[in-house]
């Protein structure tokens, strides 16, 4: 008598030998495609339907028609680029793992150039970020210290004449004023360069303090940057607050790493500068301090002025500008924000009436718990593990 697995198995055999009499693969690859998925079937054309062991049931649902297969047993042929691959429904026991009954399958000759074209129909659907609003020096320095400073020639001249090919930058500042805002620039600029990037929060450091592998957070394969948000429990001055391993833990870490190209550290912090340890700060772990501070006048204009044009043609701007005099980033964002809801209900744009319900609700949060604010902020990293960018890597 089978067993579960056996018969499980079986099943799954029973639905690629399906695809290659039904789709004509000759060798079919099954794959989940994750968030591939999207971007590759809006991009892919559809082809026909076609049954397995004779049996298909067609799907009506209107819903997401561009991705939805149509179909809820049976096949769907797909064709990009003169590659065909197909998807495969007959999950006919929900008490069994969908996987091996509902999957995407391409022939092995086309895996390595399926994947390929996944990848950059992914990266097309993504558009690129615009650059933070920043002072146009400030903003130099940040590019030159880590996307400018891991550029190939750069980077080669650098090691060439014997310099170091790690970097360390610190961003400061109260939350709201642009830190999160010039991270995700410069992750978007790895991502389209296809390096290594990586977010380590605190709970993922804490993770990995428990399972002993604090070494593998600051290490990369390839040249890349690695995002540490508001990582002040490592940082903190150890003569000015009760000392913990963390600190110790974390500089031991961060000096013995192999470079194999190059890396810069990211570091973001809430803490004042004279309240980070003196040891952190040395020169070959720390090179550069940014400070951000509340937008001026100048810099709260360029925001506003990237507002939705109906948002901005019944605005005043100078109005705007002098009226959120000392706000944050994030602050003036909330204000589009309760802009935004009240013409949804009103279809009035009412400025004086978002100023009002901003300060109402400030007083009303100011009496609660805080809450984490970071680059890290729902991101999975903050579930307790570090996502990495292998794009380049073929799954295999």
């Amino acid at each position: 008598m089978n067993s579960d697995i056996q018969n499980y198995a079986a099943d799954h055999r029973f639905l690629l030998d399906a695809i290659v009499q039904q789709a004509g693969l000759a060798t079919p690859i099954p794959i989940s495609l994750d968030e591939f998925y999207v971007p590759l079937l809006k991009t892919a054309k559809r082809g026909e339907l076609l049954p397995v062991a004779g049996v298909l049931v067609r799907d009506w649902d209107p819903d997401n028609r561009r991705t939805n297969p149509g179909v809820q047993i049976g096949m769907r042929l797909y064709h990009i680029e003169g590659i065909r691959f197909v998807r495969v429904r007959f999950h006919h026991n929900h008490r069994k793992n969908g996987w091996g009954l509902d999957f995407m399958a391409v022939d092995e000759k086309d895996y390595r150039s399926l994947y390929k074209i996944a990848l950059r129909c992914r990266r097309d659907e993504e558009p690129p970020s615009q650059a933070p609003v920043l002072p146009e020096e400030q903003l130099d320095q940040l590019w030159k210290n880590t996307i400018g400073y891991l550029d190939g020639p750069n980077l080669d001249r650098i090691r060439a004449y014997g310099g170091r090919a790690k970097r360390g930058v610190l961003l400061t500042g109260a939350p709201g004023n642009g830190k999160t805002m010039a991270c995700r620039w410069i992750w978007e600029a790895c991502r389209l360069r296809r390096w290594e990037y990586r977010l380590v929060t605190p709970d993922s450091y804490r993770c990995a303090r428990s399972h002993g592998n604090v070494d593998e957070l600051f290490s990369v394969d390839r040249r890349g940057i690695i995002f540490f948000d508001d990582m002040d429990l490592a940082l903190r001055d150890r003569e000015k607050i009760h000392e913990t391993e963390d600190q110790a833990v974390f500089l031991s870490a961060m000096d013995g790493i192999q470079v194999n190209e190059g890396v810069v550290f990211v570091f973001t912090t809430n803490c004042a500068l004279d309240l980070i340890d003196r040891a952190f700060k040395r020169p070959g772990r720390l090179d550069l301090v940014l400070h951000f501070k509340a937008p001026d006048a100048t810099l709260r204009r360029r925001l506003i002025e990237r507002w939705h044009p109906d948002v901005r043609a019944h605005l005043e701007l100078e109005t705007a500008v002098a009226s959120t005099d000392g706000y944050s980033f994030a602050e003036i964002e909330e204000l589009k924000n309760l802009l935004v809801m009240h013409f949804m209900e009103t279809e009035v744009w009412n400025w004086g009436w978002a100023l009002k319900q901003f300060d109402v609700n400030r007083n009303e949060l100011s009496n609660r718990p805080q809450r984490h604010v970071g680059f890290g902020n729902n991101h999975p990293a903050v579930r307790g593990f570090v996502r990495r960018n292998d794009d380049d890597d073929i799954p295999f």
